[in-house]
């Protein structure tokens, strides 16, 4: 099996684009206020009203019952209510898959070991860490733009770019 990190914001859940469209009605620009704003905002209310992409917890059930990954969800935290709220929501959703909360200011490619191990993110900056510490980069785009990583537009895309006997993977060009 492969071992698979699944980012939540972005990747699983909509909160990005719910809580850009928030900070905007706020008028918030300040990055110390956008910190403090995802700190303190309700995550439950959050979660709720913004809604998973396209399926996720579903199409992440059906990747685990492929039998070709070991699956976690590996997320950014802003907050200790964040992560307890992303806990308990995975939880009641796919309780067979582990969720890592990673505080903010931590990569993640220092929270696990990504040798081998393949990261789907949003987040460029997030794959170009975990590439460089020797795991397999995957580029989620609900929009589907390309990106120097592979790049999928839906998570059951993974079964057919990596199998059992053969990892096939873009390698991003420098």
């Amino acid at each position: 099996m492969i071992k698979l990190y699944l980012d939540c914001d972005g990747v699983i859940l909509d909160t990005i684009s719910k809580s850009y469209q928030k900070l905007k009605e706020l008028g918030i620009t300040d990055e110390e206020e956008a910190s403090e704003f995802y700190r303190n905002i309700n995550w439950d209310e959050l979660i709720e009203e913004a809604g998973e992409i396209d399926n996720a917890t579903g199409k992440i059930k059906e990747l685990s019952e492929s039998g070709l990954f070991d699956i976690s969800i590996l997320t950014h935290v802003n907050s200790d209510n964040e992560a307890f709220v992303k806990y308990k929501y995975f939880k009641d959703k796919i309780p067979e898959v582990e969720v890592i909360p990673v505080k903010k200011i931590i990569p993640k490619g220092d929270h696990v070991n990504p040798e081998g191990c393949i990261l789907v993110d949003d987040y460029t900056p997030n794959l170009d860490y975990w590439y460089e510490k020797g795991g397999i980069p995957v580029k989620f785009s609900d929009s589907g733009k390309e990106s120097k990583y592979t790049t999928i537009t839906d998570l059951l895309e993974l079964i057919n770019i990596f199998d059992k006997k053969n990892i096939k993977v873009k390698k991003r060009v420098m």
